[in-house]
């Protein structure tokens, strides 16, 4: 008895050794792999704020980083993380015309009932409403297909209207309670990772406003016009480049998106309560919700280099910081075992389920 109560003692004091190892792991790989990228891009908006003031609101998933970020470079700022997702501005933008050329410009192959489930986040019931006889089995390929599907959205317009009018009325609420509206957007200034712009230019379609972003990278922020509005774009590491042709840090733009994430599955809906409250609603969580303790550690580690290089007055050119990327991006060996599993994230909008970037990449 007296032995298995030392294999046991032994067992949990090495646990809590490899816990603790697998901590300082995470939190180093926060402080020198996020903590440059991200302490080069605030620095840039942090400047820009400075000649042009404006309330900050950190976008989609990746705003939850951004945020602390911010305020940490920042002591004082309010900026605010806004629950905003492409999916669900497809889906209550879906009435709109406007909204088409983005909802249906995105690669997607399958079947049609598939698309409206994993594109604009219906339900099955949902889409059977406004699919009829053999159309829910056809099979699409986007954006190739895109007459088709408009032909559809045009006939079912109505039907659709009255299918997200609720969750439409409840977003304008949530924004404006978060102080977002047709005369603010203007004198806001969007955070998100990038790269069209595509959720900047649907809030500016739904709220009818000018509207202003800062990015890592752009595809193309010459492209300012959306449904005659001004959809300003600034961008801090590359402009004018798309996936695939070379460009690693948008190439393998997966490894931050993975990351850069919250401790909730991405946000598809607000309901209102008996109450009156509103309540957001959420995807499925893949391992980094799940684990997001794990998670958490790479960010405080991202934050207490973004803090100690603003302290020293640390400055990163555009060149060092895409060599960093590269160099961390390229080889599996420099990214902690601990941190392997987090680059998961899901690609529902394409019609495909988990992604983990290490396994795409052949790494």
């Amino acid at each position: 008895m007296l032995g298995y109560q030392k294999d046991s003692l032994r067992q949990k004091r090495q646990v809590s050794l490899l816990s603790m190892v697998e901590s300082i792991s995470l939190k180093q790989f926060g402080y020198n792999f996020c903590g440059p990228v991200v302490y080069r891009y605030i620095k840039e908006v942090s400047e820009f704020l400075d000649t042009n003031p404006k309330k900050v609101f950190c976008l989609a998933r990746e705003g939850y980083l951004f945020k602390q970020a911010i305020e940490a470079y920042m002591p004082g700022i309010d900026a605010t993380y806004l629950l905003a997702s492409r999916t669900f501005l497809f889906r209550i933008l879906i009435a709109d015309p406007a909204s088409w050329k983005f909802s249906l410009g995105h690669a997607f192959e399958g079947k049609l009932e598939s698309f409206f489930v994993s594109r604009f986040g219906f339900s099955q019931e949902q889409v059977k409403l406004l699919l009829k006889e053999n159309e829910p089995d056809s099979d699409i390929s986007l954006p190739s297909d895109r007459e088709v599907v408009e032909s559809i959205l045009q006939r079912e317009l109505n039907v659709v209207s009255k299918i997200v009018a609720g969750s439409r009325e409840n977003y304008l609420r949530y924004l404006t309670d978060n102080g977002l509206t047709q005369d603010t957007l203007e004198d806001a200034l969007l955070l998100d990772v990038g790269y069209s712009g595509t959720i900047q230019k649907l809030l500016s379609i739904l709220l009818n406003s000018n509207s202003h972003g800062y990015y890592f990278i752009t595809t193309d922020s010459d492209n300012t016009s959306v449904n005659g509005l001004t959809s300003k774009q600034y961008y801090v590491f590359k402009d004018k480049v798309k996936m695939g042709e070379g460009y690693i840090m948008l190439d393998r733009s997966m490894f931050l998106e993975s990351l850069f994430t919250s401790p909730d599955g991405q946000f598809i809906d607000i309901l209102e309560s008996a109450n009156g409250d509103l309540i957001p609603c959420y995807g499925k969580r893949n391992y980094t919700q799940h684990n997001f303790v794990k998670l958490n550690l790479v960010f405080e580690g991202t934050l207490e280099a973004i803090r100690h290089c603003k302290e020293q007055n640390i400055s990163f050119s555009v060149e060092e910081i895409e060599s960093l990327y590269s160099l961390y991006v390229s080889s599996r060996h420099l990214l902690p075992s601990a941190a392997w599993p987090l680059f998961e994230f899901d690609d529902a909008i394409s019609g495909y389920g988990n992604v983990n970037s290490l396994q795409f990449f052949g790494m």
